[in-house]
Parts: C-alpha cells; sequence; structure tokens
C-alpha cells in the first residue's frame, strides 16, 4: 500500500479515480476474490467460452463432426461490490473449461451451491461437443446478476462442421471461437466432393467458414485465429490457429479418411472447436480449447483525512 499526502483535507471515505487500468485474467477453475480498489462504475468483463471437442466416429460408417466454437461476452459496468454487499454475489468461481470435458460454459457463478441466489453470473457459453457426425453448436455468452444483464455484446461461436455416413468419409471442422467483432466462422461440412479430405475449421473473431469442398480452414478476423487445415487421407487435420490481438481461436481441421491412427485438429486458443475424425475405427476427434476471462477495471483511490491510499 503506497500513501500520499494529499493537498486539500478530503471526507473520511472519498472514492476518487486512478486513471490506470488494472487488468486480471483468469484461466483454469478457482475462486477469484474482488479486488478492495473494484469499481463498479468503471470495469469491463469480457469471457471466451471453450470450445467443443470433435466427435470421434469409432465405426467405418460415419466420420466424425468437428466440435462447436466458444461464445462470447463482453459486459460493462458490473456491480460486483454492491452485488456483494446485497447478498447476491459472495462466492465468486469460475470455469473456463478444458477442452469441453463436460463443461458448457466459461464464466464467474455467485454465491455457494445450494443457496438461493446460486448460478451464473456472467457466461460466455461453450461450444457444444459434436455428437457422432452431426457438428456441435456453438455457444451463447450472457450475464444476468439479480434478474439484471450488464452485457453490451454477446456472440455466438461457430457451428461444427457435419461429418458424413459413409465407409470413406473424413472428418467435418471445428467451429471458430467468437470475439468482439464477429461471431465464429462455422466449420466446413463433408459432402461427398472430396468426401476423403478433412475439411477447413471456422475462423474466429468474425472470420470465414471453412471451406465444405476442400480442406481449406477459414479466414481469421482482426487479431483472431485461422481455421485448421483439413487432414489428406491418411492425414491428421491441422489445428486451429490461436489469437493475437484479441483471444478468439480457430476451429480445428476435420481428419482425413483412413486406416492410421488419425485425428482432428484441435481447437485454437481461446475458445476453437475440435475437428472430428475420419470413419476409421483409430480415429480421434480433437480437443476443443479452453476459455479464458479478462477482467479491467480502473481501481478506486480511497482518501481517510490528508492521507491517499493507492490499492
Amino acid at each position: 500500500m503506497l500513501a500520499l499526502f494529499g493537498t486539500q483535507p478530503q471526507a473520511s471515505g472519498v472514492a476518487l479515480r486512478r486513471l490506470n487500468m488494472a487488468q486480471i485474467i483468469l484461466t483454469g477453475s478457482g475462486t477469484w476474490n474482488l479486488p478492495a480498489d473494484w469499481n463498479d462504475a468503471d470495469n469491463v468483463i469480457e469471457i471466451y467460452g471453450p470450445g467443443g471437442n470433435g466427435a470421434t466416429s469409432g465405426s467405418t460408417s460415419f466420420s466424425g463432426g468437428g466440435g462447436g466454437g466458444g461464445g462470447y461476452l463482453r459486459a460493462v459496468n458490473v456491480p460486483l461490490k454492491a452485488s456483494d454487499v446485497a447478498g447476491y454475489v459472495t462466492d465468486k468461481t469460475y470455469n473456463t473449461g478444458t477442452g469441453q470435458s463436460g463443461v458448457l460454459w466459461s464464466g464467474l457463478q455467485g454465491d455457494t451451491e445450494g443457496s438461493p441466489n446460486y448460478g451464473p453470473l456472467l457466461v460466455g457459453g461453450g461450444g457444444f461437443n459434436a455428437s457422432n457426425d452431426a457438428g456441435g453448436n456453438g455457444g451463447q455468452g450472457f450475464s444476468t446478476i439479480n434478474n439484471i444483464s450488464y452485457t453490451t455484446i454477446a456472440r455466438t461461436g461457430g457451428k461444427g462442421g457435419n461429418g458424413r455416413a459413409s465407409t470413406t468419409a473424413a472428418g467435418g471442422g471445428g467451429g471458430g471461437s467468437s470475439g468482439p467483432d464477429g461471431v465464429g466462422g462455422a466449420g466446413g461440412t463433408n459432402t461427398s466432393t472430396l468426401g476423403t479430405t478433412g475439411r477447413g475449421g471456422g475462423g474466429g473473431n468474425g472470420g470465414t467458414a471453412g471451406s465444405s469442398t476442400s480442406a481449406t480452414g477459414g479466414t481469421a478476423g482482426t487479431g483472431a485465429g485461422a481455421g485448421g487445415t483439413g487432414g489428406a487421407a491418411n492425414t491428421s487435420g491441422s489445428a486451429g490457429g490461436a489469437g493475437t490481438s484479441v483471444y478468439s481461436g480457430g476451429g480445428g481441421g476435420g481428419a482425413g479418411d483412413g486406416t492410421s491412427g488419425t485425428s482432428g485438429g484441435a481447437g485454437g486458443l481461446y475458445g476453437g472447436g475440435g475437428g472430428g475424425s475420419g470413419s476409421a475405427t483409430s480415429s480421434v476427434g480433437g480437443a476443443g480449447a479452453a476459455g479464458i476471462i479478462i477482467i479491467t477495471y480502473t481501481p478506486l483511490i480511497t482518501s481517510n483525512g490528508n492521507f491517499f491510499f493507492i490499492f
């Protein structure tokens, strides 16, 4: 704690504003303690949901669909401190998912389990896992505290591309993660054209869809990851690209058909969906990428008499 003398006396507890921004990044899972200098009037919370897993066919009769891309949420001036005092947000647990693993959301959750106020507060919805040859849907972000929404942007992740019912079929591409500038690009769907070649993953943050007639992945939106390339016969799909200036990852490319042990490409960080497997018992779907939470706020300076305390 840094103490500075003020030039004029100030009433005890007067709150002032500092220009420096603080940023907190949460990954994995745990409990987040609200900082003492949290500012209810000047904050932004961004949440990128995790991507869904590409399906593992485990069969020679169809190929796997791609996992859906994670959703995006931007919430502004969320009154976490006031809500904490009112008893709506007393336990801020979070989970950003780990390639889906059954987790369908990424965000903050309030109060303790079993209480009336327990439940998700701010969510960047996770992309859904693909099921057999059907691609997973993209996730959708939302926010609510005491039935009030603080959402300014909520976008949907790209849908995973479908596989195909055939003994010589390649996997669908994973959906791209959505972001501040746009929805995630859809993964390419396997059609009969070039059916043994995996389809491309969708690009992140308003990127384009993966191709449904070739292995080409979708282009990336601003600062995001591009979609991975689908694999040729007996070749794995490539991973989706990771975000650069934003956190939206591209979807993984689908695995090519063949008898060798291939896999769909993994989703790109953060929130890219995994590519689907080929129609072979030894081919596996790619893992969706985990999500991430970014919290930015202007810390408050509180004063007490002639001293200003900077947290």
